[in-house]
């Protein structure tokens, strides 16, 4: 696979199929997070790799869900989520963001389906996952085999499903791009 393609292609994910993430599979995305960059190279970052169906659906009830699509009923929840920590010490939510980005893409690679979570019950999730209080729960990423469709759209509105298809707005690039100063569009 093409790094265009997946950069492209890639969409957040809500609906899945039932079928189970192995525990070799998760493993792969770590491996590839492993290869991100962080700052001075400091690596102060871990990942919770859980697919056991019991704590899979406590975590689920800890996340916040894009209000405009809600989240996935009953058998069309994620099967897997990677939870992203990071040492209290260190400012770890761009190296976290950056360790994302990496497995969302590593995830994508793979044929499964992600989410990228922020708006997270964080101090309920560390319990449950029995993460140490020296440690914080940055970000949480559900993974699963995609059960949606979706378009990318031109426009900055809300994403919504229409007939079944999420529909994904895209800003147009000449909206984002400044050339050797703001407002400059070239």
């Amino acid at each position: 696979m093409e790094i265009e393609e997946a950069l492209k292609n890639r969409r957040s994910v809500r609906r899945y199929r039932q079928k189970a993430v192995s525990m070799e599979t998760l493993k792969e995305i770590g491996e590839i997070c492993r290869y991100a960059p962080t700052g001075g190279n400091r690596q102060d970052w871990e990942l919770v790799l859980v697919n056991d169906q019991d704590i899979v659906g406590d975590v689920f009830s800890t996340l916040a869900w894009l209000p405009t699509v809600g989240a996935p009923p009953e058998g069309k929840r994620p099967t897997a989520y990677l939870v992203v920590i990071s040492d209290d010490k260190s400012n770890g939510v761009a190296d976290c963001a950056a360790i994302t980005t990496y497995a969302l893409l590593a995830a994508y690679a793979r044929g499964l389906g992600s989410c990228w979570f922020g708006s997270i019950r964080r101090t309920e999730l560390s319990k449950l996952l029995e993460v140490p209080e020296t440690y914080s729960i940055e970000f949480v990423i559900s993974l699963g085999y995609p059960d949606e469709e979706f378009r990318v759209e031109n426009g900055d509105g809300k994403v919504r499903v229409e007939d079944g298809v999420t529909n994904v707005p895209k800003r147009r690039v000449s909206d984002i791009i400044h050339v050797n100063s703001f407002g400059n569009r070239g």
